[in-house]
């Protein structure tokens, strides 16, 4: 995994999301690595339940509470644009060991965000909310049923 730090070249929409201020600060949890219950160093912002049993060490993980925008589909709602603050601290990659932005465009992370790139993401995302309330707006209103306008 390597940790975008260009901008983006799509535009996105998303809600804010609470970035505890000590992110630094963690406590101690339990985890079952190979079949062995050892303590690792949590921190504050993660909310993954560390309950399953992992093969290796390098398969722990940190996820923080994900924000996402509803997405309105021919089926209801869907769920887009999802980031959450991770980490992989003993995975061996110096840019996932530390605190990112996993974002998740569409349903499958699409990249891991370093701070600076993930608020040129915001950015976009509110320069394409302008441009979408521009397009509605851009609609005629429309009080009554279409009609015909002429037979042939």
């Amino acid at each position: 995994m390597s940790v975008a730090t260009t901008t983006p070249a799509v535009a996105m929409a998303t809600a804010t999301p609470a970035v505890p201020a000590q992110a630094a600060r963690s406590r101690r949890v339990a985890v079952t690595v190979g079949g062995a219950t050892m303590l690792v160093s949590c921190p504050l912002w993660c909310t993954h339940p560390h309950s399953e049993a992992y093969r290796a060490l390098a398969d722990v993980s940190h996820h923080g509470v994900s924000i996402s925008l509803a997405a309105p589909t021919y089926d209801g709602v869907e769920q887009v644009l999802t980031a959450r603050i991770s980490s992989w601290p003993f995975a061996g990659d110096p840019e996932t060991a530390t605190p990112f932005i996993a974002f998740d465009a569409v349903g499958d992370e699409v990249a891991q965000l370093a701070p600076t790139a993930a608020l040129a993401v915001a950015d976009q995302v509110i320069a394409h909310g302008h441009a979408l309330r521009a397009l509605a707006s851009s609609v005629p209103e429309v009080s009554q049923e279409p009609r015909l306008v002429s037979e042939a």
